[in-house]
């Protein structure tokens, strides 16, 4: 079973018992995760440190 979903630069999806969060642009694994709110979590966090973000956009 492969569940993806592209969350902004980063593409979420599960694979082996892991949520994987890839960065598309260099095709990058930044993390596992064991559920996918903590991945959602972990994206979320990425998002936020980056200073060329708008503050009102969403994550996913």
């Amino acid at each position: 079973m492969s569940e993806r979903e592209k969350c902004g630069d980063f593409e979420i999806y599960f694979e082996n018992n892991w949520w994987i969060i890839k960065k598309i642009s260099d095709e990058k694994i930044i993390g596992k995760f064991l559920n996918k709110d903590d991945a959602l979590s972990k994206i979320a966090s990425v998002l936020q440190s980056d200073e060329n973000r708008e503050e009102t956009e969403s994550v996913c």
